[in-house]
């Protein structure tokens, strides 16, 4: 079982890391982490019984790492003023000085690389305004950058010579190169999302145009389904108005010769049927302005303004068109019921018809 489970180890140890799973990685971590902490300290034990001398010159440290994880190991917290638009004002270039000050006098790559990326976030931050998102993946940002600032302080302050401080080293590189990763992890998510975005807008602005299309041409073909609907029903009501009318033409052609028959006679006055205008051309009456002359009320008033108009053949009115059964005016006759009925007939056509008579041409507007 032991052979197996040792030529496991060795066929993992030949995969790349980038090919195992985070559990896989992770237990290759603390192997590797408590390998090194055993062999270092029988290395410095061994070290330590032959040549104690030695050991102290090499590693003699002023400060432990407690110590010196003790000064500045945070950030200064900056007060954050909310700005307007939901934008807030942070002093980033006082965080950025807490954790150079923490960073020590040493010219590694480490240190370097911190540095560098502390002075490009001082340009890009200097004085501006973030959103709340942009702000707080910047302060995440920062606190890694902390973090690195403080391992890399303690690391290079030099332990005591033990297995404690020794371990202890250890577990600050391994913590390091865990956040690495993390940080290498966060990287290739968000460009593996900005680049998902930047592949799928086009094709996005290509729907959205699209919908919008089918949005006009959708609101267009109820406007057309709606004037149709309108066209249509008017159509059928027209149909009806003349099929009403068809059965009343008989009357029409007997009571209402003095208005369907062209004539150069028109009333003028809301009121007086007297008032009267002639016109060049020959023409029906125009229904509008019997119903302005009032000549269409149900009243006395009304019937006598239609009988005046329409029998009118005194020199004053002169109308030219025949009478047909409608009576001709004398004055005081309309009570007279041989006079009345035919004037009542001819206004209830009117009044009935007056817009199918229109579309016949049969009156005029």
């Amino acid at each position: 079982m032991k052979t197996v489970s040792f030529r496991l180890e060795c066929r993992m140890s030949q995969v790349s890391p980038y090919a195992r799973s985070t559990a896989e990685r992770r237990h290759h971590r603390n192997a590797t982490t408590l390998f090194v902490t055993i062999v270092g300290a029988i290395f410095f034990a061994a070290l330590w019984l032959t040549e104690p001398g030695l050991l102290s010159w090499v590693f003699h440290s002023k400060a432990t790492p407690k110590e010196t994880l003790g000064r500045g190991s945070k950030a200064e917290s900056v007060p954050v003023t909310p700005g307007t638009d939901g934008i807030s004002e942070v002093d980033w270039v006082t965080q950025i000085e807490a954790i150079e000050q923490q960073l020590p006098n040493s010219g590694s790559v480490d240190i370097a690389d911190v540095k560098l990326r502390l002075q490009s976030l001082r340009r890009l931050l200097d004085g501006k305004k973030l959103p709340q998102e942009a702000e707080e993946n910047t302060q995440r940002s920062l606190a890694e950058l902390c973090q690195q600032a403080e391992m890399l302080r303690a690391q290079s302050s030099r332990p005591e010579v033990d297995a404690g401080g020794f371990s202890e080293g250890v577990a600050s590189t391994a913590q390091q190169i865990q956040l690495a990763e993390q940080e290498l992890v966060r990287q290739a998510r968000e460009n593996s999302e900005r680049k998902a975005r930047q592949q799928n807008e086009p094709t996005l602005r290509d729907v959205r145009l699209a919908l919008r299309d089918n949005q006009d041409k959708a609101t267009d073909l109820r406007r057309q389904i709606a004037r149709m609907q309108q066209e249509q029903s008017e159509f059928r009501a027209k149909a009806a108005r003349a099929e009403a009318l068809r059965r009343n033409m008989a009357d029409v052609e007997r009571y209402l010769k003095p208005f369907t028959a062209p004539g150069y006679l028109q009333p003028k006055s809301d009121r007086n049927a007297w008032d009267t205008e002639r016109t060049a051309d020959a023409k029906p009456v125009s229904l509008a302005r019997l119903k302005r002359l009032g000549a269409l009320e149900d009243t006395m008033e009304g019937l006598e303004r239609l009988y005046i108009f329409g029998g009118g053949k005194n020199p004053v009115l002169n109308n030219s068109r025949p009478l047909g059964l409608f009576p001709q005016y004398w004055a005081q006759k309309l009570s007279k019921p041989e006079v009345l009925e035919p004037i009542k007939r001819a206004q209830q056509l009117l009044r009935d018809h007056g817009q199918a008579l229109v579309e016949e041409q049969l009156l005029s507007p």
